[in-house]
């Protein structure tokens, strides 16, 4: 059975909870801080993922409900670029929107305020974390708003899908590094595994149901903290919904995602095993997480180590993680 909701308590079980002090009537994003800057990537994935040169900061859940309804309250009265989706009203979404174009009013579905945003594309995450990295400003979706900040968006770039996050950046969507770490890294000295890193979100290598919610348990999203947090102190990572990060593959046409969902079975859970969507893919079953900085820039970053890890055994598929798979949208099971 799953643990009854502990985010709303901020208690975890390591880091402490921080983030970027608001502005009276501004949302606030709980975060957990993640050292060891410049760490090894993990050996399982031919040390392909996890290494991280800075130290930052990971949302302690995916995005909420409640959270990105504050996003559009703040700019989509009018929402030329479709940052909400009518699903959202859904059996499986948790916001409703009222009122006509220019004048939209949102609110969330009461008792799913804090199950995870979904229904969200991956420009819809970078416009989220350009409206955190601008200081949260109400009005029209522009430069100063959602256009504009950690990542530029124009027309071309968003087609050609090659934005990438800009110097200086505050908020962003995380990278699959960032989330990678925050995944799956402990290190052995901490008490994790030999080369610091576990094969699943929850900071272990083997899986129960107990641990995260997938297919086979509740058939829908779940609030966050409702299950365990990992090592690092983050919530979710494992299964809820897919989160979006910002790895570009297939040639320009795909984002990464990673963690797995309430929808997929437990195989999307493995450190090994990502996978990438169209970044303008909106669906029951993806969400995102943001990183911050906690300095003033991420300018200052350390060299990378270069210390091996040394192997671990485990009993896993014989799935190569040296490419993403894609992403197939199915309905719920």
């Amino acid at each position: 059975m799953p643990l009854r909701p502990l985010f709303a308590m901020v208690v975890f079980a390591a880091g402490v909870v921080s983030g970027i002090a608001p502005a009276f009537g501004q949302l606030t994003i709980p975060t957990v801080p993640i050292g060891s800057p410049g760490n090894a990537p993990d050996p399982l994935t031919a040390r392909r993922y996890g290494s991280v040169a800075y130290t930052y900061n990971i949302g302690a859940t995916e995005v909420t409900n409640a959270q990105y309804a504050a996003f559009l309250s703040a700019v989509a009265a009018a929402d030329p670029n479709a940052l909400y989706n009518s699903a959202m009203a859904g059996a499986f979404g948790g916001i409703t929107r009222a009122g006509s174009p220019g004048s939209w009013t949102y609110a969330t579905i009461p008792g799913r305020e804090n199950n995870p945003v979904n229904y969200v594309s991956f420009w819809d995450a970078t416009r989220f974390a350009n409206w955190l990295h601008n200081g949260q400003p109400t009005g029209p979706q522009n430069a100063s708003t959602t256009e504009g900040g950690a990542y530029t968006l124009s027309g071309g770039t968003v087609f050609s899908n090659t934005v990438t996050r800009n110097a200086g950046w505050l908020w962003a969507v995380t990278s699959e590094n960032e989330w990678y770490k925050a995944a799956y890294c402990q290190p052995a000295a901490q008490g994790g595994d030999a080369d610091d890193y576990w094969f699943y979100p929850t900071s272990s290598n083997t899986f129960s149901a107990d641990q995260a919610n997938f297919i086979g348990g509740v058939a829908n999203t779940t609030p966050a903290g409702t299950y365990a947090p990992n090592f690092a102190g983050a919530f979710d990572m494992g299964g809820n919904v897919w989160e979006w990060n910002e790895t570009i593959s297939s040639n320009f046409t795909r984002r990464g995602i990673r963690g797995g969902s309430f929808s997929d079975p437990e195989i999307y859970l493995w450190s090994n095993n990502p996978l990438a969507a169209r970044p303008s893919t909106e669906s029951e079953a993806i969400g995102f997480r943001v990183s911050s900085i906690p300095g003033p820039s991420a300018a200052a970053l350390l060299l990378l180590g270069a210390a091996a890890a040394i192997h671990r055994r485990r009993s896993i598929g014989a799935h190569s993680s040296s490419a993403p798979r894609e992403y197939n949208e199915q309905p719920p099971q």
